[in-house]
């Protein structure tokens, strides 16, 4: 009896896990934080069902609020996700002119959507990163005046520019500023009391960036998209919008890999697409063209391969078509396609390599906080010289 007693123990002790607690592989938590230490990050954590596992300060203090950069982008998505929860707005369908009436006299303007801004299709010209934005005292008008680079839907581009239209739509439709509306809908929800939040001098909270939290903070945020908009029993967001939002446009053709204000990747394992008979037929009730239709039946038939959906996708659409399509399930808030055993990780990265990834089929989440004196430094080639995105995520995928 002794001795079963042992071997339990050991068998807990080699899973990293102990009665009640996530089984995980211990060696390759601590090769992730040796990693993490290496490259200068100053704080690591990492949460299995909803249990930390790993919480890491390697420089600060564990309740220090960082600036996390483009991670910020993420909550424009949480913000339209729960103006459609509260019925507030239909769908994403809606065109920004109805709230900004300047553009409905524009033949391509007025084609643009809050879904397009969301997914980096809206066209507004913009430059790579937010230098253009830093002697501008209205970011929201400033994106409003700026003219299109490609028709709305057709083109991906990361558009740091248009994206704080979504804090100017927030405001217009609630009377709120994002960071009143998320403060009020999120922060309390999950009990995040600790942040700043920049805004422009007109007053628009900033949709690019600007938001400041604790790793333990952003953690509960990537726990609760984790479980699908529930945190602690708490509904902050609904089921149907993160499904929705964790959808690639068919307009990326699987390669843009950017669904709504976050960034999607199958896994390499499993990654199996197919698409749903159940969004075919509601498209078919939508009045989806029969050629279309048959189109999408074809490719019903069987599963591919991520890049293998892509380019079937490729030869049997238009790019107009594909946004015609994306539009039509949009306006109803399906999702078009399956990955076979969810087995996809939702992630968006900060300047200089701040990190925010979580795996919802098995309710992981890996956070990484590195501070600008570390950050800044660039290889030769002109990346980060701590940047550890794909390494964080491999780590986090094999525990």
């Amino acid at each position: 009896m002794k001795n079963i007693v042992i071997l339990i123990c050991f068998i807990f002790l080699m899973n990293g896990s102990s009665i009640g607690q996530p089984a995980y592989d211990n060696n390759l938590l601590s090769e992730l934080i040796a990693i993490n230490k290496t490259n200068k990050s100053d704080r690591l954590m990492v949460s299995i069902n909803d249990t930390v596992i790993a919480d890491v300060t390697f420089a600060g203090k564990p309740n220090d609020i960082y600036r996390i950069y483009s991670i910020t982008k993420v909550f424009s998505s949480i913000a339209i996700g729960i103006l459609i929860d509260k019925k507030l707005l239909p769908n994403p369908e809606i065109p920004v002119s109805v709230y900004f009436e300047e553009w409905k006299s524009d033949s391509l303007k007025s084609k643009i959507t809050i879904r397009h801004i969301l997914q980096h299709t809206s066209g507004i010209s913009a430059m790579k990163g937010g230098k253009e934005l830093e002697t501008q005292t209205n970011f929201v008008q400033y994106a409003l005046n700026s003219s299109l680079s490609s028709e709305p839907g057709i083109v991906y581009f990361y558009n740091n520019k248009a994206i704080n239209i979504i804090s100017g739509i927030v405001q217009k439709v609630t009377g709120e500023t994002l960071e009143q509306f998320i403060q009020k809908n999120v922060f309390q929800q999950l009990e995040i009391n600790n942040y700043k939040w920049s805004s422009d001098e007109a007053g628009n909270t900033l949709g690019m960036d600007g938001l400041w939290l604790s790793a333990s903070d952003l953690m509960k945020v990537g726990q609760m998209l984790c479980n699908f908009g529930e945190w602690k029993g708490k509904k902050v967001l609904s089921k149907k919008w993160c499904e929705f939002m964790f959808q690639i446009p068919l307009v990326n053709t699987m390669n843009g890999l950017y669904g709504y204000a976050a960034s999607i990747r199958s896994l390499p394992f499993g990654d199996e697409i197919s698409i749903r008979q159940a969004s075919i037929d509601s498209l078919i009730k939508l009045g989806l063209p029969n050629d279309k239709t048959e189109k999408l039946m074809m490719l019903s038939k069987q599963n591919y391969k991520y890049k293998e959906f892509g380019e079937k996708l490729k030869q049997l659409f238009t790019m107009q078509e594909m946004e015609a399509i994306t539009s039509l399930a949009s306006s109803i808030l399906i999702p078009l396609y399956a990955v076979a055993n969810d087995q996809f990780y939702i992630k968006h990265g900060g300047e200089y390599g701040l990190l925010l990834t979580a795996y919802p089929k098995r309710k992981k989440v890996l956070i990484r906080y590195i501070g600008e004196k570390w950050g800044r430094k660039t290889n030769e080639d002109g990346t980060y010289k701590y940047f550890l995105e794909d390494e964080n995520v491999r780590y986090m995928l094999g525990l």
